[in-house]
């Protein structure tokens, strides 16, 4: 399979080019001449297109011949205005399904977020499942972007254009310099985390990047996942202050305040995607593999 990966420059991108090169596909990138790109040149067997969501003539060169689009690239700052956040993450979606369904690509694997369902006062939402319906108001412009273009994407399924989109939740692993993970540790480290618990257990669920590009890899292959979109997580959510404890013990820091570590927290995490609470990639059994450690 010949694939197009967009965000490849970035953290989870990348582990999407590694997890499409271990699955045998022929991997182009497309990317901007001003990213960085130290990373990707390193990558064997992958082919550059150079371009931008908003050049639409770039997007035509760079699926030329492809079979299978992951759209990993997005606007995640929390600056910009709304044109800006529109701009990049719905009408460049827009332009790329154009762009792929020109050239004959049969998938469309859409990275989204578990954010296109938070909303103003949304609460918690550990545990829900694919069911949960969008927020009347989302909680901000990246939120409510990425719901639109979940939405579109979703909607474009047809039989001869597969259309699916994944929801990774809270992404952590090697190569991220700036997400949650990288932020908690670094205020870990100089003392400055709050207690957040207020003595109470703090669950979330969590995916780790190899997890969450297997997931895409298997999106891009599976029967009956056409307009359809899935939660992707670790196999247990995590008790977070239990989790830092481990941490901290790794890197010789203060336990952050709060929770005492639970007996569980030594577990290593579990190593396969599962999608959402609920579905089951179509036809496939589950799968089982050996944990993997923190690789902090």
């Amino acid at each position: 399979m010949k694939v197009l990966v967009t965000g490849a420059s970035g953290f989870l991108g990348s582990h999407i080019v590694d997890a499409c090169l271990r699955a045998g596909d022929t991997v182009r990138v497309l990317v901007r001449e001003e990213s960085d790109l130290s990373h990707l040149r390193t990558v064997a067997g992958v082919e550059f297109a150079y371009g931008d969501l908003r050049d639409t003539a770039s997007l035509r060169r760079a699926a030329e011949g492809v079979d299978a689009v992951h759209h990993s690239a997005a606007r995640v700052t929390d600056r910009g205005t709304r044109d800006q956040f529109r701009d990049e993450n719905v009408r460049g979606t827009e332009r790329l399904m154009a762009a792929a369904r020109r050239a004959g690509a049969r998938r469309f694997v859409f990275i989204s977020s578990p954010s296109a369902l938070m909303g103003v006062r949304g609460g918690d939402q550990l545990g829900i499942d694919e069911s949960e319906p969008y927020p009347a108001r989302h909680l901000n412009l990246y939120s409510e972007t990425k719901a639109e273009a979940e939405r579109l994407v979703l909607a474009a399924d047809r039989r001869e254009f597969t259309t699916v989109a994944l929801r990774p939740r809270a992404v952590w692993g090697p190569r991220d310099h700036s997400g949650f993970m990288p932020r908690l540790i670094a205020k870990m480290m100089t003392g400055s985390l709050p207690d957040l618990s207020g003595g109470r257990p703090v669950h979330a669920s969590l995916c780790y990047c190899e997890n969450a590009a297997d997931a895409c890899v298997r999106a891009a292959r599976a029967d009956g996942v056409g307009g359809r979109a899935y939660f992707i997580a670790d196999r247990e959510p995590v008790e977070v202050w239990s989790m830092l404890a481990v941490l901290a013990g790794r890197f010789g820091a203060s336990r952050p305040p709060g929770r005492s570590p639970s007996d569980c927290c030594g577990r290593s995490p579990p190593r396969r995607t599962r999608s959402g609470s609920c579905r089951r990639w179509p036809g496939t059994p589950p799968r089982r593999s050996p944990g993997t450690r923190w690789p902090c």
